[in-house]
């Protein structure tokens, strides 16, 4: 089967917690940082009559539709500052089947699309479908990709405020958790305890000694971590 591993960032406490529930937050339309998502250019539609058939089908396919986000990479700065609690947290290396990723593009400030809605309902849902693989230019240090998930196949932490999550189940393989650079020793332990549990590596990391990005640490420090991950907090 054609597979790969993508990159799903997050804060230490919630990665501890998903990785020990084996399971990954969706983001709700409503939820993502972005405001344009899901909806195409309407400057032509002057009148609000004429843009209220695409809010609505916005509505709808906000009701029905989350997305699991990801990144091609992860040694962006940038990745971790935004999304793993300013390198403290974590990014998870997902295996996952490549027929199911849908491939973001980024545009330029002047290139939203459009098109015209037709009498064709199924038609028009993947008219706007199709809006979740692009994005405004000035988002591409994310290297985004993206799985669109039916929201009725996940289940809420009402603990979280409701938050929905999915299973790791088939669908998702945890191949290796890379660890920020200001992720505490404290958690080493738990970290390796959880990624035994889940068959999957620790990539521990450090600032590049040349470019600006992330970079795996030394191999020695990381074997030392294997066979005893507590060693830095008994030499505290």
């Amino acid at each position: 089967m054609n597979k790969r591993t993508y990159y799903h960032f997050l804060g230490p406490d919630d990665a501890l917690e998903d990785l020990d529930l084996e399971r990954i937050k969706v983001a709700t339309v409503n939820d993502l940082n972005d405001p344009f998502e899901l909806l195409p250019g309407l400057r032509e539609r002057k009148d609000r009559e004429e843009r209220k058939p695409y809010y609505e089908i916005h509505k709808q396919i906000s009701r029905e539709y989350g997305l699991l986000c990801f990144s091609n990479n992860w040694e962006d700065p940038l990745l971790w500052g935004h999304y793993a609690d300013k390198h403290r947290g974590v990014a998870i290396g997902f295996e996952v089947l490549k027929d199911e990723i849908l491939e973001v593009n980024y545009v330029g400030k002047k290139e939203r699309p459009t098109f015209d809605l037709t009498d064709n309902s199924r038609r028009n849902k993947e008219l706007f479908l199709e809006l979740f693989k692009i994005k405004y230019e000035s988002w591409s240090y994310e290297d985004e990709v993206r799985i669109l998930v039916k929201l009725e196949d996940c289940v809420p932490d009402h603990q979280k405020d409701s938050k929905l999550f999915l299973s790791f189940s088939g669908r998702l393989k945890v191949k290796e958790i890379i660890l920020g650079i200001k992720f505490s020793k404290q958690k080493y332990e738990r970290i390796y305890e959880l990624a035994n549990k889940l068959e999957a590596n620790v990539i521990v990391t450090r600032q590049n000694w040349g470019e600006y990005k992330i970079s795996q640490s030394g191999t020695g420090f990381e074997k030392l971590l294997a066979q005893d991950p507590s060693f830095v907090v008994k030499s505290k």
